[in-house]
């Protein structure tokens, strides 16, 4: 695992969201209503012909719509594969203070100051960001 690969959680996260809305208009686009006219006669006698509208929905669109829905939902999976060993990764960590800090800064997405302010009772960000670069110099 890289500082990296680690950067990319909330992007991934909000990749998902994306996909996800994406899947949920697909679903609820309006079907494509199609109309033909064709020219037909009675079963007797006069046999006169006469034009008939033909109306339904299209396959066409609906088949474009399930290829992309399938696409997204691909996609979405690969993307929470990634998030899952992120956070395996992070799970994994046995020192717990920098457990806390990298779930702080990059899975919730907070500022340093923020995260030195709940993990060491102090609001200057340079030590947690020390101990993580440190942490990835060892690593």
């Amino acid at each position: 695992m890289t500082l990296n690969q680690l950067e990319q959680y909330r992007d991934l996260s909000k990749e998902v969201q994306m996909l996800e809305q994406r899947i949920a208009d697909l679903e609820n686009s309006p079907k494509a209503f199609v109309s033909d006219s064709v020219i037909a006669s009675a079963q007797c006698i006069p046999y006169q012909p006469h034009t008939v509208t033909i109306q339904g929905y299209g396959n066409q669109q609906q088949d474009k719509i399930n290829a992309l829905r399938v696409k997204y939902i691909q996609r979405r999976q690969q993307l929470y594969k990634q998030m899952v060993e992120i956070e395996s990764f992070v799970d994994g960590l046995k020192d717990s203070r920098l457990r806390q800090i990298i779930e702080y800064r990059y899975v919730k997405g907070m500022p340093w100051n923020a995260v030195a302010k709940n993990v060491y009772g102090y609001p200057s960000g340079d030590a947690a960001r020390k101990a993580v670069t440190r942490f990835f110099e060892k690593f």
